[in-house]
């Protein structure tokens, strides 16, 4: 028995579609009752049989319409959408449909879509080869908005570590070893040392339910630019090194030190004054000065000497100054440890292992991280925070804390102090000297001439009695009203992991913390709202 003339009957928008295809010469006859049997078999509403006998006349291959069937539509592939948590995707997964059912379209895809609201970032492309390569029960990324673009101030690419905060390596339990790190960076002539690019302006985006997102709008300013011994490229987007030496990033500009790198600093070379950056491997011996422009780093260590730099200093073993070695360093200090030595430091202190019996004022922290971190003896102002693992000793030396002070605040106040002491002093000395010569013209005849210039000379020492009587009390009111208006930065803070022992005096500003005798445990101190808070435990 020959086949049938094909025919289709389909599901489309709510109605039941018949597509009677061209038969071929011979081929067997299609009637209206095959049609209607499939009508009947897929619930379709009856249709004249005239219609039908039209379409299957006609033979066009084209899709007519005749019938209502909103049923049809659960033969139709069915399309789950997905909408990403930011409404910025949106995917679908097409499960296949049944005979009868509608055929897969880009277009009922898009549709779809449009329904759930997705109007934006629709990705035709990627729908139609879904389609075309039938990928049923995959998920398809189907519309994808655009994220805004932030604006971004210049930024800069370096070629060599701008932070010099930290020129040591850590090791386990908190210790530093500052033997195993150079703190030099060395430079060659015609290095590129950073690398400059163009701001990024800001742009809108918008999410696939068409919602605009709007930009931040970052103000900020982005300032690099060639110092002492660097220069900028032709096209300002590089910064080269025009000479050799020491490279470093100070504020928004970068410089290179010439530099000069000696064994000692002995008899045989002399104190050292450069203008730039002095690298002494070994030791500088007692009584000689090493001044630079820029940084110092000594290998060694030191005695009775004095240093003196416009930038960092790093001591790869310490001072043991003997009340005669002085350091004073316009950026960060980093050394083993300090012993009856002078410091003033415009940067902070980083110290591994101790501080003790000196002198010590530091424009910011003084941070003590090694094993012992251990400060007793001595007096020590700091601008910023102290941070140490014990404070004072059980021999109790007198151990004096200043905290929240600048180094110029804090040498004002030293200064105008040890003047008053100083004036005080010389009152009771001339106060002494007033009362021998009282004694003596006691004891010498009236009308000698002796007699008359010991008159002379006590009251000439009445006079500056006096004058210094009046210099004292100025200088005595200046410094209670110093003392008064001497208010440490807020949030100053001193942190002593293990213990402060006896002896030990903490000053935040004019204000002074009471400790208990019996010494502190885990202590921190911190200035606050014109007061001090006390967190601690005490035995």
């Amino acid at each position: 028995m020959k086949a049938s003339r094909p025919f289709t009957i389909q599901y489309k928008d709510g109605f039941a579609y018949l597509t009677v295809f061209p038969g071929t010469d011979g081929g067997a006859v299609l009637y209206p009752e095959e049609i209607e049997g499939k009508l009947k078999l897929l619930g379709i509403p009856k249709v004249r049989r005239n219609i039908l006998h039209s379409i299957v006349e006609e033979q066009s291959g084209e899709p007519v319409q005749i019938a209502p069937w909103p049923e049809g539509e659960s033969l139709s592939p069915s399309i789950e959408v997905e909408i990403g948590p930011d409404n910025m995707s949106a995917a679908i997964i097409v499960y296949p449909g049944k005979q009868g059912g509608e055929n897969l379209s880009a277009e009922m895809i898009v549709k779809k879509l449009k329904k759930e609201g997705v109007v934006f970032g629709i990705r035709e492309d990627e729908i139609r080869d879904a389609v075309e390569k039938e990928l049923y029960n995959s998920r398809i990324t189907a519309a994808a908005g655009i994220f805004p673009i932030h604006s971004k101030s210049a930024s800069a690419q370096y070629f060599f570590k701008t932070d010099r905060g930290r020129p040591f390596r850590e090791l386990e339990y908190g210790r530093m070893d500052l033997k195993e790190l150079n703190f030099i960076q060395n430079v060659e002539k015609g290095e590129i040392l950073a690398r400059i690019f163009d701001p990024v302006p800001p742009a809108e985006g918008m999410d696939i339910f068409g919602n605009i997102l709007y930009p931040e709008n970052k103000d900020g300013s982005f300032k690099l630019s060639p110092g002492r011994g660097a220069y900028f490229s032709e096209d300002k987007k590089e910064i080269i090194a025009a000479i050799s030496g020491n490279v470093k990033l100070n504020g928004s500009s970068i410089t290179v030190e010439p530099i000069v790198q000696v064994e000692n600093v002995d008899y045989s070379n002399g104190n050292m004054d450069f203008d730039g950056t002095i690298n002494v491997r070994g030791r500088i011996a007692d009584g000689f000065t090493v001044k630079a422009s820029g940084d110092i780093q000594i290998g060694k260590s030191l005695s009775k000497i004095t240093i003196d730099s416009g930038g960092d200093i790093i001591l790869k073993a310490g001072i043991s100054g003997n009340d005669e070695g002085a350091i004073f360093c316009g950026g960060d200090l980093y050394a083993r440890y300090i012993e009856n030595a002078t410091v003033v430091c415009r940067g902070n202190i980083y110290v591994e292992e101790a501080i003790m019996h000196s002198n010590i004022k530091a424009q910011g922290n003084i941070i003590l991280t090694g094993k012992r971190a251990e400060i007793f003896g001595g007096v020590m102002a700091a601008g910023g925070n102290i941070v140490c693992k014990k404070l004072g000793s059980i021999n109790e030396p007198v151990t004096e804390i200043h905290l929240g002070m600048g180094v110029d605040d804090y040498t004002a106040f030293l200064r105008l102090k040890q003047s008053v002491n100083s004036l005080m002093s010389e009152i009771d000395s001339t106060d002494v000297k007033l009362s021998q010569f009282r004694r003596a013209a006691s004891d010498i005849e009236k009308g000698s001439e002796v007699l008359e210039k010991i008159k002379n000379a006590e009251d000439q020492l009445e006079t500056d009695a006096k004058k210094l009587q009046e210099e004292y009390k100025v200088k005595l009111k200046e410094l209670h009203s110093m003392e008064k208006n001497l208010k440490p930065a807020e949030h100053a803070e001193l942190v002593v992991e293990e213990k402060i022992f006896g002896k030990v005096f903490v000053y935040f500003g004019a204000q002074k913390w009471k400790q208990s005798g019996k010494g502190t445990l885990k202590t921190t101190l911190t200035y606050a709202n014109g007061m001090i808070m006390d967190r601690r435990y005490t035995k």
